[in-house]
């Protein structure tokens, strides 16, 4: 086969799967009734907190489809990224 075809169905294949997850909605904040930013493991609010170098790669390397913060959970030692959808001006 065509190297460039390669590539591309490849990258293609990659974006496709990229635009899945995001439309299941994995690795997004979740909410519950007292927050709304819930740990997975306890459900107890999360705090932001600075993101280190591996977080920028991540970002780019799902092309800033996903913006993903990183998150220390309160109660528990939970550490992880998440990402919200973006406000779009509709209520």
């Amino acid at each position: 086969m065509d190297e460039f075809l390669v590539i591309s169905l490849v990258l293609f294949s990659y974006i496709i799967i990229l635009l899945l997850l995001r439309r299941m909605n994995v690795w997004r904040k979740k909410e519950c009734n007292n927050c709304n930013n819930c740990c997975p493991d306890c459900q107890e609010p999360l705090e932001r907190i600075k993101r280190g170098k591996i977080d920028y790669l991540i970002n780019y390397l799902t092309f800033q489809i996903f913006d993903f913060k990183r998150y220390q959970c309160v109660n528990c030692a939970w550490k992880g990224r998440r990402w919200e959808r973006t406000f779009s001006g509709k209520f």
